[in-house]
């Protein structure tokens, strides 16, 4: 697994296999952050998992933090209602991508 930047100035990783180990330090805080929002994204070659701790909308608003992962393909799946992939436990990345998969709530694509 290699990090570079992208031609969008996002950090990246190359090379990650479904069997790469998995660790909350290859996630990085994008630049742009909605304000009261906390953001963080671990881009791949196999896809991108993102986190996001946020107010919701709902009623005054509750706290809520999700996980998304969408693949190379475009399909996006989301888990919400306090799902962090990267305080899951997960010891490789193919493990925490399931997680987020078999975890989905909000958004699942039809396989």
């Amino acid at each position: 697994m290699e990090k570079y930047i992208n031609e969008n100035n996002k950090e990246c990783y190359k090379d990650v296999e479904l069997e790469s180990l998995f660790s909350s330090d290859a996630f990085h805080k994008p630049e742009y952050q909605h304000e009261g929002d906390e953001s963080f994204a671990f881009h791949t070659n196999l896809g991108s998992l993102t986190v996001l701790d946020r107010m919701t909308g709902y009623g005054d608003g509750i706290r809520d933090i999700e996980t998304g992962f969408r693949d190379p393909e475009g399909n996006f799946w989301l888990a919400s209602g306090g799902i962090d992939v990267r305080l899951s436990g997960c010891e490789t990345v193919g493990d925490a991508i399931e997680y987020v998969k078999s975890h989905a709530n909000t958004c699942v694509p039809e396989e």
